[in-house]
Formats: structure tokens, C-alpha cells, sequence
């Protein structure tokens, strides 16, 4: 058995997926997607394909001509799921498996009218990665195989589906209160960016190639927020090569969203924290707008490399952003990601395997494990190389790199192999095997500095020596510049000081999700008890884990803020994704 990816049951040996053609209803009622996926292989073959699933409920195999075939699935294998075992006649090339998904699907959220933003209509959106799609949809879950999909989506005719694909054409249904979405999907995709998204929708142009959608009462924030997608669109083609995935649309999300964004090619999905009201958060677009070409086109071959798709596209997110900002842009960023970094090292441990680049997570649950080690650590390793061989020589080795990977997945040793063979020398020059296979940050990390960085992160650290931000100067501070200071103020401070901080800056009604979340959690850790209400509203607020899952740690870490955490996650669980309602569980020992 050729079983290649720690995390799927996949064995290219037996034969390789190449296009989905799924056909499915979209069932409120009953929380469930029911309908035939139809895979096609790249070869004719016979005997055993392996397939991941989760949670699914099979009820027939048949191949083109509508031979049934014989199919087993094995018991369920913890956060793997349960292998399929179909077995197919000589010269297969093409079966179809009759399904249905379950209520409790780890990639669906299935959302009540009350917890949308209209109160009117339900919502439903997928997350599949890292590894969600096989609870979705029977398929080979591993992103070393990649395939194309055309999707036939039934939905209540008053609402609207989108996916990771071309924008869908609204066809006849066979029911008068349904409405049929029709999409295809040329490019070659891994399964966990498959993405499906129902709601009461509207859409806004921005550009030639991009339109935000979103809830009606979201629509006009959203399309303001990012007006400037274009402007990013252009720059990154600049920087990388032509954008090939032909449109970059996005749908801001409810706010039980569990990320910042999600890659989806074609349909980015936002997490509404970003709708700030002033720009402030549009780096996060930056970033999912990034990759489109390191992580979509170059994707990593196992979750064992994620780095490669994160720590490139932070890296091409802060060329977006000095090339659209400044420098002092890119210094700001580095500094908060680096205050990310430092406190992950600090929560694994600084000997754990978990902070190296390639890492080993065979029997471990990668949404268990998942870090910003691999965003920031590996953000620093391709900005060392960048200055080690210069800007120029890099930016070419950029554009070799995607055009020799593009549409392909790889581990971290073809990488190192690539590199060795167009930048010869450099590995061993930045001490490559320290920053991949070792523990922490090395002491050659690359280092970014600006004048306010330094005096605000100075200003900071002076804390326990009295030192006190001047309130006419504080208050033009950037958003930027306020998460670096209160980031580099001690964990907990006196309640005198709280309100001190608070009711000069008025950090408990900022609008900006990023400075309210350090401001809370200091909050939070030092029992500061005029914020509980506030830190309860924003716990019920989003579901986003950046911000959820740090803070609900806080509040589980002190004695007298253990009951307000377990009070808060009992009246806010329903509303949490399946993700980030198994990672709460976690921190609250539940």
C-alpha cells in the first residue's frame, strides 16, 4: 500500500481522482447534503480505491454504465474517519457514489435565520480544510491530489449557493420552491479547498475580475472595506506572475466563521471582523489574494509541509503590502506576527517538534496541532533567503519556482531540492536544516525595524518602570501600533491600570477586532471586571478561533474567571463551528 500523506487513506497506486462531478440537494431541514459524487480517474484501473469519508452514510456504488459495484467501509479511525473501499470492475474509469452527509459534519455549518445577519433565512458554508472535504464529499482527501469539479447545487429557491468555482448560472429547478446552481471548476484544486456557500446573498462588482457577496445588511461595509481588491490584484500579479485562476471574488461570512479567510480559488470566504470601518484589516484579503499562488498553484504535498503554503504567502502578503503601503507597513506586520510566533513557541515549548517547519503529525490531528509556527517561523526562513541572495535573484527564483510547481503539490524535500539546484549554496549558507528540522528561531532571523516600532515596542516594555503612553500621542497611534504596544504589555496588569488604559483610550469600544482582542485578554487576565460584560458580547459575536480560543484560555487560566468562561461557552456553543466548538472543549476541559 502506497500510502504517501499521514492524513488519507489515499494510494495513488490504485488510481488517482482527476474530476468531481457532484450533484447534491441541500436539505435545511435534516442538516445534510444528499446526492451522487461522480469521480473520474486519470486511468482505467480494477480492483480497491480507497476513498476517506467521515460521518457518511453510502447508499450505492455504480460505475458509468450503472453496474453496481461492491464497496466496504471500514470502522472509523478517530479524526481519520472511516476508509471506503470500493471495488471496481476492470477498466474503470469513472463510478458514482450515492450518498448522504451527517448532521454533525465536521466541514458544515448549518445556521439558524437568528444567527445570520438578515434573521430571515438559514445559511450554510463548508470549511474543508485541513482535511473536512471527506465529510462532505466521499474523494481521495489528501492535497497531493488535485482535480477539476462541475457541481449541480439544489437550494430553497429564495436563496443563493456559490463555491470554489466560476460564478454559478441559476438553472430551472424541478420544484417550484427550489432553485438549481450550475458550476464548473477547470482549474485543478486539492479537495480541502472545495468550498460551498448558501445563504441569502447579494453581490457587488469591484473590478474586471473581482465582486465581494454577502448578506444584504453586510454588502454595502464589505464592498467598501475592500474597494481596493484591484490595486492588490494588480501589484501581486507584478510581484509573481499572471493571475491564473481567472477571477478573484470573495463572500464575507457570518461571524461564525472559525478563520481570518480561507483560500477558496475563485471564492475566498472572510471572516466579518475584518469590516473594521477604515481598512485597517484588508491585509488579511492580502494574504488570501497571496494564495493564489503559493499555496493554490504550489500546495503542499501533506499537512507535514504546511509551511510551504503559509510561510511563502505571509511572505507575499508583506511584498503586497509594502508595494500598496511602505516599509514601515511591512515592519509593523513582522513585529505582530513575531509577538505571534514568540507565544506559540512558548505554549508548545521551545524543544517541541511542533515548532519546526517539517514536522512529523502521523497520528496527530492537524486542527489540534495548528499553529501560526508555520505562518511567521517560515515567513522569516523565505525572507532570510530573500536577503541572502538579494531581492532581484529571489524575485526570479519566485516566478521559476511557481511556474515549475504551478498546479502541482510538494514536500518540503522537493523544495530544498529545487532551491539547492537554482539558488546553489544558499541552503546551507542560511543554515537551512536549523530553521526546517529544529526547534525555535534561529539566530539568524531576519530583522524589521521602523522608528515608531521601536519606541512603541520601548514604550511597552517600560511598563513595569511606570512608563505610560501620552494620551495626545497614543491616540494617532495605528492600528498597527496599538496591537504592538498592547502586546508588549506584561500579560496582567493592576485593575487601576486597566481602567486607567480604558478610560483614556476607550480600548473596550474599539471597532477594530484585532486591538480588542489584546485588550481583553489583558483584561481578562488581570480580573478587570467592568470588560466581563464586554468580553461576553464579543465571545458571542464571531466564532473566529485567532480571537476566541486565546481568550477563552485567559479566562480558563485565572480562578476567578474560570465560571465566567464555562458561563459564556454554554450560552455561546451552539453558535461556534464544529472546529472551534472541538477546540474550546479543549481549553475548558470539557
Amino acid at each position: 500500500m502506497a500510502r504517501r500523506d499521514p492524513h488519507s487513506y489515499t494510494d495513488l497506486d490504485q488510481g488517482e481522482v482527476t474530476h468531481l462531478n457532484l450533484d447534491v440537494l441541500v436539505d435545511f431541514e435534516h442538516h445534510c447534503l444528499a446526492g451522487t459524487a461522480t469521480l473520474t480517474l486519470k486511468s482505467p484501473v480494477s480492483g480497491p480505491i480507497d476513498l476517506d469519508t467521515r460521518d457518511l452514510t453510502i447508499d450505492r456504488i455504480a460505475t458509468a454504465d450503472d453496474q453496481e459495484v461492491a464497496w466496504t467501509l471500514a470502522p472509523t479511525e478517530s479524526f481519520m474517519g472511516a476508509k471506503l473501499t470500493v471495488e471496481l470492475p476492470p477498466g474503470t474509469d469513472r463510478f458514482s457514489i450515492h450518498y448522504r452527509t451527517a448532521r454533525e459534519a465536521s466541514a458544515l455549518q448549518w445556521l439558524e435565520p437568528a444567527q445570520t445577519a438578515g434573521k430571515t433565512h438559514p445559511y450554510l458554508f463548508s470549511q474543508c480544510q485541513p482535511i473536512h472535504a471527506r465529510s462532505m464529499v466521499p474523494i481521495q482527501d489528501s492535497p497531493r491530489v488535485r482535480f477539476g469539479y462541475d457541481a449541480r447545487i439544489t437550494v430553497p429557491a429564495p436563496l443563493t449557493a456559490v463555491m470554489s468555482a466560476a460564478p454559478g448560472d441559476r438553472r430551472a429547478a424541478p420544484k417550484p420552491d427550489q432553485a438549481v446552481f450550475q458550476f464548473s471548476m477547470p482549474q485543478p484544486i486539492p479537495a480541502y479547498l472545495l468550498a460551498l456557500a448558501v445563504g441569502n446573498l447579494e453581490a457587488r462588482e469591484l473590478g474586471p475580475r473581482s465582486r465581494v457577496y454577502a448578506e444584504p445588511e453586510m454588502i454595502e461595509s464589505a464592498a467598501w472595506e475592500f474597494a481596493d481588491v484591484d490595486k492588490m490584484l494588480l501589484a501581486a500579479e507584478e510581484l509573481f506572475s499572471p493571475y491564473r485562476w481567472e477571477r478573484f471574488d470573495f463572500l464575507v461570512m457570518p461571524p461564525s466563521f472559525p478563520y481570518g479567510g480561507m483560500e477558496n480559488p475563485r471564492l475566498t470566504f472572510l471572516t466579518p471582523t475584518l469590516l473594521a470601518g477604515d481598512r485597517s484589516l484588508v491585509n488579511v484579503l492580502a494574504h488570501e489574494l497571496a494564495h493564489s499562488w503559493t499555496g493554490n498553484l504550489v500546495t503542499n504535498a501533506t499537512m507535514n509541509d504546511f509551511w510551504l503554503n503559509e510561510g511563502f504567502t505571509v511572505w507575499a502578503e508583506r511584498r503586497i503590502l509594502e508595494r500598496l503601503a511602505d516599509e514601515e507597513a511591512v515592519a509593523l506586520a513582522s513585529a505582530i506576527g513575531y509577538n505571534g510566533l514568540l507565544g506559540e513557541i512558548e505554549r508548545f515549548g521551545e524543544d517541541s517538534p511542533l515548532t519546526h517547519l517539517k514536522t512529523d503529525l502521523s497520528g496527530q490531528d492537524p486542527d489540534e496541532v495548528y499553529s501560526v509556527v508555520p505562518y511567521e517561523k517560515g515567513y522569516l526562513f523565505v525572507a532570510l533567503l530573500e536577503q541572502t541572495v538579494g531581492r532581484e535573484r529571489f524575485a526570479q527564483f519566485i516566478r521559476d519556482y511557481i511556474e515549475r510547481f504551478g498546479f502541482t503539490s510538494i514536500t518540503t524535500e522537493e523544495f530544498e531540492a529545487f532551491v539547492e539546484q537554482n539558488l546553489p549554496g544558499t541552503l546551507q549558507k542560511v543554515g537551512a536544516e536549523q530553521w526546517i528540522r529544529a526547534p525555535g528561531i534561529p539566530s539568524n532571523s531576519p530583522r524589521f525595524e521602523s522608528s515608531a516600532l521601536n519606541q512603541t515596542q520601548t514604550l511597552a516594555a517600560d511598563w513595569s518602570t511606570g512608563a505610560r503612553p501620552e494620551a495626545a500621542v497614543a491616540q494617532k497611534w495605528s492600528p498597527e501600533l496599538w496591537q504592538i504596544y498592547l502586546q508588549g504589555l506584561p500579560k496582567q496588569i493592576a485593575v487601576e491600570d486597566c481602567a486607567l488604559l480604558d478610560e483614556t483610550f476607550h480600548l473596550s469600544g474599539s471597532k477594530n477586532a484585532e486591538i480588542l482582542s489584546c485588550w481583553l485578554k489583558i483584561a481578562a487576565a488581570s480580573a478587570y471586571e467592568p470588560t466581563f460584560d464586554r468580553i461576553d458580547k464579543f465571545l458571542g459575536s464571531m466564532g473566529r478561533m485567532k480571537f476566541v480560543k486565546p481568550l477563552f484560555k485567559t479566562l480558563q487560566g485565572g480562578a476567578t474567571t474560570q465560571a465566567l468562561a464555562r458561563r459564556i461557552f454554554a450560552k455561546y456553543a451552539d453558535s461556534y463551528h464544529p472546529i472551534a466548538r472541538k477546540g474550546l472543549e479543549q481549553i475548558l476541559g470539557l
